[in-house]
């Protein structure tokens, strides 16, 4: 097994993120098993040509699924001797490799996640300036250059520490 020199995990866990998120679900559901209830137990129709129930169903339950997928997304990066290894769940099931031999040069740099990426989660760089990004909330990153020209970004929390990590998986011989 590989020395693991850095890891990292992020979620989703803003309040502001969290608000929006049922800010925007949460009604729709509600709509959906008011609507449910009257036109099933009641018997009163809601609106002039209602959902039928099935659709009404298949609503709420995409809503839950939604919610289900937003609060499951999950950075999470971790630096060994090999490179960078990386998954976004469950957007990104399988662990993913940026080997060492692909890293042409790296640095920390604080960027704007909606003026540089337009938003957070796995976005590409507005204009290809910066490439792709992976990111789940703050404005620092750790920024690849590629020999093949590509350029990667990962958000952290811990800069110092994923800067150590890679200075030494850089000058590691393997």
């Amino acid at each position: 097994m590989k020395k693991v020199l850095f890891k990292e995990t992020q979620q989703f866990r803003q309040w502001w993120y969290i608000l929006l998120i049922f800010a925007a679900t949460v009604p729709v559901m509600i709509m959906s098993i008011y609507t449910l209830y009257m036109q099933t137990v009641k018997g009163v129709q809601i609106g002039e040509s209602p959902a039928p129930n099935a659709v009404l169903i298949v609503v709420f339950f995409a809503m839950c699924i939604a919610i289900w997928v937003i609060f499951s997304l999950k950075l999470e990066v971790w630096i060994d001797q090999d490179g960078i290894h990386y998954r976004f769940f469950p957007v990104i099931f399988k662990n993913r490799l940026i080997s060492k031999a692909e890293i042409q040069r790296y640095e920390i740099r604080k960027y704007s996640p909606i003026l540089d990426y337009g938003g957070w989660g796995i976005r590409y760089g507005l204009g290809r300036k910066w490439g792709k990004a992976y990111n789940v909330c703050g404005n620092i990153g750790l920024q690849l250059y590629l020999t093949n020209g590509k350029k990667v970004l990962f958000g952290t929390q811990r800069s110092q520490a994923i800067m150590y990590a890679m200075d030494e998986m850089m000058k590691s011989k393997k």
